[in-house]
């Protein structure tokens, strides 16, 4: 399995994967303006979801066969089943960043460590899940 990880797809993913997660915390940034933190998180995932799924059609998994609407249903249910591990962290790390003193900017640094803890089960799952490639 660890093999999947050391392939130019995996690179790819890594760098759709970079912009959309920017794109997510960005949108967090902004949605925060005027929803609490444990709110925009998941407002904020939707849009690097819609960023994710349509960056990976394009540069990541393009020799995908399956027909588009179930990538879409699989990627979603994959997204949605590591939305609450995201929030919780992002809410866990922000607790503890501020039980340590830390205020300047501590959702700004708990959600940007938060954001890339799915990575590699979601790259495995997409591969062998929302975008494989259905060989005869």
């Amino acid at each position: 399995m660890i093999r999947h990880f050391f392939t130019w797809q995996f690179a790819r993913f890594l760098g759709v994967g970079g912009l959309a997660a920017f794109l997510h915390w960005l949108a967090r940034v902004g949605f925060s303006q005027w929803l609490p933190f444990g709110v925009a998180v998941p407002c904020a995932y939707c849009v690097g979801m819609a960023v994710a799924f349509t960056l990976n059609t394009l540069f990541v998994f393009p020799n995908s066969d399956r027909p588009r609407h179930l990538q879409v249903r699989d990627f979603v249910f994959i997204n949605v089943a590591f939305l609450p591990v995201v929030w919780l962290a992002s809410v866990a790390l922000l607790r503890g960043l501020r039980g340590l003193g830390l205020s300047w900017h501590a959702e700004e640094l708990a959600h940007a460590m938060a954001i890339p803890i799915p990575m590699l089960a979601t790259f495995l799952f997409y591969k062998f899940f929302a975008f494989r490639e259905n060989r005869a």
